[in-house]
């Protein structure tokens, strides 16, 4: 299906794309928080990819995370999560507590991005047409809470990961330094 082929090249780029995000950052740039909002840039880069495996492979896939079945806990540590496997809830003190090594961010997102891949791939237009039920959406995005399987895997994957990228984005520029040099 032509949709799913041009939503594959985009999840290619995207997943591919916090190498430029993270180039030459140290380990404490990767680190910070600005004074009034939680985040860092690890935590965001982490927070995108975690929620698009988690959420795609749960309630699209049928199938266990990337982060389980490829066994990612021993090289992406979290000691806590929060109300989610992929940080949402966590605190401040949460948040910089997570101290991850930048190869193993970029080569997670990557694995991330070539399941999806590899899923679009093998669909069936009938099942990229079926629909999703995102209960815990209702009320907070309008129109997201039924999507087919198709939209879902775009929202996800392009958007909310996006979302976060372009966040790490902003948090470069907080700290003085060039986003991505497009």
């Amino acid at each position: 299906m032509k949709d799913a082929a041009t939503l594959g090249k985009n999840i290619v780029f995207w997943h591919w794309f916090p190498e430029m995000l993270l180039e030459g950052l140290t380990s404490d740039q990767l680190r910070w928080q600005p004074d009034t909002h939680d985040t860092s840039v690890q935590f965001a880069i982490w927070h995108a990819y975690r929620a698009e495996d988690e959420l795609l492979h749960g309630m699209v896939f049928g199938r266990p995370s990337v982060y389980t079945s490829e066994h990612w806990a021993d090289r992406l540590p979290a000691g806590q999560t929060g109300a989610t496997p992929f940080g949402n809830g966590l605190t401040r003190e949460g948040i910089a507590a997570l101290a991850f090594e930048p190869h193993h961010l970029l080569a997670y997102a990557k694995a991330v991005g070539e399941s999806v891949v590899g899923w679009l791939e093998a669909a069936s237009e009938a099942e990229l047409r079926a629909e999703v039920k995102l209960p815990f959406f209702t009320g907070v995005y309008p129109g997201v809470d039924v999507m087919t399987k198709l939209d879902t895997v775009a929202f996800f994957s392009i958007g909310h990961v996006s979302e976060h990228l372009g966040e790490v984005q902003f948090l470069r520029g907080l700290m003085g330094l060039r986003g991505a040099p497009l």
